[in-house]
């Protein structure tokens, strides 16, 4: 009795996930793609990117920027504390103006530095190991000159390389991602990534303050939340001229630095709408794990465990389908079905580690 009143008890939040996604998917669908105008945009742009020992990459970066078809732009690196020669790499780009901290001050202290050099009325960020298309900058302006917002939240992936390790990135990936789209798109935003993240002067200048400075990671999230508390303008551009690709974690010790760093700045939102989103997706990830767990002291559990995973995976296999065509991401169930069974373990260590470890950029 007592297994099949637990039961009972988390069919409720996966109900509540259940018509999560189905809000996320309406607003994406609902939301038609960008279109640009033939109207040349007068903005000035400034792309900031931060970069720590990332002489292997940012090459690749800096060189699709250098073709940008966007002409009204100013590039700004700031090279917080390298010592792996990323500076040499970027004094062989001489459109791009370096900004050289000697000893590492962290990301947001390092993108203070850089805006406060920026002249550029748009400021767009971007990470040092992304690519994008040649009409990124200007669809960026052209979205920022048509609806006048305060910050745009665009579109990343991670490359789906060779390996199933990475292809399982790509698509979790784009699970976030599609998550961010969605809520956005409903004008709800509840996520953004600083690797495709642009917002005005003004708006940084309101909300700089705010970026929860005891927090190494966040510096996107905070600043989302602060625009968003006062008001202020939010948009998804929905376009794939302005997706940015993202490289994936090359081992399991990177992959988890990195998601304990995401959930280590947790503990600093205060908007509602993100705390019962995260509150929600950790609820109807981890139940189906502990009713697992559950199962070595009754068998019954096993089975209410899997019928758990099984309706919580359905939802997620039929919501992602909406977006692999948009990320090109490739969506087969001999990538899907793995990680879905992995992703309750992952989920419960990266959360332990970001709650329990200190963690810093790079």
């Amino acid at each position: 009795m007592f297994a099949e009143i637990l039961f009972f008890l988390c069919l409720l939040p996966i109900a509540v996930y259940g018509i999560f996604l189905l809000q996320l998917g309406k607003g994406w669908l609902s939301r038609p793609v960008f279109e640009e105008n033939n109207t040349p945009s007068p903005i000035k742009v400034s792309v900031v990117v931060c970069a720590r020992n990332e002489s292997a990459r940012i090459q690749h970066l800096l060189a699709c920027l250098e073709n940008q078809s966007y002409i009204h732009k100013e590039i700004i690196v700031v090279d917080d504390g390298s010592t792996d020669g990323t500076a040499d790499v970027v004094l062989t780009f001489p459109y791009v103006a370096l900004l050289s901290i000697s000893d590492s001050v962290g990301k947001k202290q390092a993108l203070k530095k850089g805006i406060e050099h920026a002249t550029g009325e748009l400021i767009v960020c971007t990470d040092a190991d992304c690519t994008m298309g040649t009409a990124w900058l200007e669809t960026l302006a052209k979205c920022y000159d048509q609806q006048k917002p305060d910050m745009i939240i665009a579109p990343v992936r991670v490359s789906s390389n060779k390996t199933l390790f990475q292809k399982m990135q790509a698509v979790e990936f784009m699970s976030l991602a599609a998550s961010t789209a969605g809520a956005a798109a409903i004008g709800h935003p509840i996520m953004c990534n600083g690797a495709n993240l642009s917002f005005t002067k003004k708006a940084w200048s309101r909300s700089s303050d705010k970026l929860m400075e005891k927090y190494e990671s966040g510096d996107d999230m905070f600043l989302m939340e602060s625009i968003k508390r006062q008001g202020g303008k939010i948009v998804f551009v929905k376009s794939e001229k302005a997706l940015v690709t993202t490289t994936p974690s090359l081992t399991l010790r990177a992959f988890f630095q990195q998601r304990s760093r995401w959930v280590s700045k947790s503990n600093g939102y205060t908007d509602r709408e993100i705390q019962f989103a995260a509150i929600l997706v950790a609820l109807v990830t981890i139940a189906p794990l502990l009713f697992s767990l559950l199962g070595f002291f009754n068998s019954q559990f096993f089975l209410l465990g899997l019928i758990l995973w099984v309706v919580k995976s359905s939802m997620d296999w039929t919501f992602l389908r909406l977006f692999r065509s948009f990320f090109s991401i490739p969506l087969p169930l001999s990538i899907f079905l793995p990680l879905a069974i992995l992703y309750p373990f992952y989920l419960t260590l990266s959360v332990a580690m970001g709650k329990m470890r200190k963690v810093v950029w790079k």
